[in-house]
This record gives C-alpha cells, sequence and structure tokens, in this order.
C-alpha cells in the first residue's frame, strides 16, 4: 500500500481535479456523522482535508505511510464490528489481495457501518493517457483493474447493500481534462466514466423464528395445554 504514496497527481493529467472532487464529495457525507472511529488506510485519503470535528478517532494504517498504527491491509489489527467508517482512495486496485482487504474492512466495520471507496473505471481514456508518462516509473500504475460490477458483486457477497455511486465522467471533446460528476453534467450520456464514488452500508442480518408447519398442523390438531408438550 506504501506505492500509493507515491502517486504525482499534480503531475497527471486532472489528478488534482479528481482528487478535488472525491473531497468535495466526502466532505458532503462525513459530516453526518457524529463520534465513533474512522479508518483511513491509504496516503490519497490520508493527504485530504476531511473534517477533524466530526469523528472521535482517526485510525490511519498503513505500511510505510504517516500513520497511527503499521499493520498489513489484509490483516487488520482492528477488532471485529468497531469501526462506525472507513474510506479508501484506490486502495483496491494497489492492494496485493483486493478482495481479502474488502472483507476485512468488512469485518472491522460495525453493523450499518459504511464504507466509501474511490475507484478507477478500468482503461477509461484518461489513465491510458496517462500511462505514457506514468511508464517510467511503474510503482505508480495500478496493480489491478476492477470493474464497478466486479466490485458491486464483492460488495454483494460480503453483505454490504450499496447506497450511492456517483460517477466522474469528462466529455470527450475537452481533452480529458475537466471531470464533472456526473450527476451535474447536462450531457452526461456523452462523456466517458473516469472513476467511481461509492457508498456502501454493511447490513445487519435478522432472523424471524418460524414454527415448522408440521408443528403447526400438530397444535392445531391437539389444542389446549397439550400443544406446549
Amino acid at each position: 500500500m506504501e506505492r500509493l504514496f507515491e502517486l504525482s497527481w499534480a503531475k497527471m493529467p486532472a489528478g488534482n481535479r479528481l482528487r478535488y472532487l472525491w473531497q468535495e464529495w466526502l466532505q458532503l457525507h462525513l459530516e453526518e456523522y457524529h463520534g465513533g472511529y474512522l479508518l483511513t488506510l491509504d496516503s490519497l485519503t490520508q493527504s485530504l482535508s476531511l473534517p477533524c470535528n466530526v469523528f472521535e478517532y482517526h485510525v490511519r494504517l498503513g505500511d510505510g505511510l504517516c500513520h497511527t498504527v503499521e499493520a498489513r491491509p489484509d490483516e487488520l489489527p482492528i477488532m471485529t464490528d468497531s469501526i462506525q467508517t472507513a474510506v479508501l482512495s484506490n486502495a483496491f486496485e494497489y492492494a496485493e489481495n483486493p478482495s481479502v482487504l474488502l472483507g476485512e474492512v468488512h469485518r472491522a466495520l460495525a453493523p450499518q457501518g459504511v464504507l466509501y471507496a474511490l475507484l478507477y473505471a478500468p482503461y477509461n481514456p484518461w489513465m491510458l493517457k496517462a500511462r505514457g508518462r506514468l511508464s517510467r516509473n511503474k510503482k505508480e500504475l495500478p496493480s489491478h483493474s476492477i470493474s464497478i460490477h466486479r466490485y458491486q458483486e464483492w460488495l454483494n457477497l460480503l453483505g454490504f447493500k450499496t447506497l450511492e455511486t456517483e460517477i466522474v465522467g469528462c466529455p470527450w471533446w475537452r481533452g480529458f481534462k475537466e471531470f464533472e460528476a456526473k450527476s451535474s453534467m447536462p450531457n452526461a450520456w456523452l462523456s466517458a466514466p473516469i472513476a467511481y464514488m461509492v457508498k456502501a452500508q454493511k447490513k445487519v442480518s435478522t432472523m424471524t423464528p418460524l414454527r415448522p408447519l408440521e408443528e403447526e398442523a400438530e397444535a392445531l390438531a391437539l389444542g389446549g395445554k397439550l400443544a406446549n408438550i
């Protein structure tokens, strides 16, 4: 995960614009919280100006990053059901085992806890154009290409509920330099997806005990107190 620290966002086409949209989207959502624990484990998230007076504790986790806890991302040293919110910025694309990392985040999140994730759209024109500039430093290239459909399948299998997905796009005629959220674009269908900002909640499993039909039929036949024997 330390490779994220070496990303040169300012040198990438419109990289700072994407970071600004992500930070603006997070600030809008994180203001809803009051107390609890916030978990971040990548350098991009830790470099954002997130609200500092919302959570009681901010756990910065990483290997070689500016952290408060040093550990492996796929072995989080955090108790089960203890974190209210987790924010990951392109962490899955650079993790050794993205599905294992997602499973660990799910375990650490409390029931109804929320995960905010920023994902690249695989093989989007912006990244393809940027690859030429980043080819000299292979560490800056993502290790995985994860489609939004594959990510949502992982969420469903683990027991997450996707609450919101915002697409960051760019009209092709602007040269992939001016990104906007598709929800605020007048001609969104003409733009290419660049990244996805996803909000997912850990679902709470509930059980409603039901008596077998055979037992109910026997109780009706016997009647009275004998039905409880």
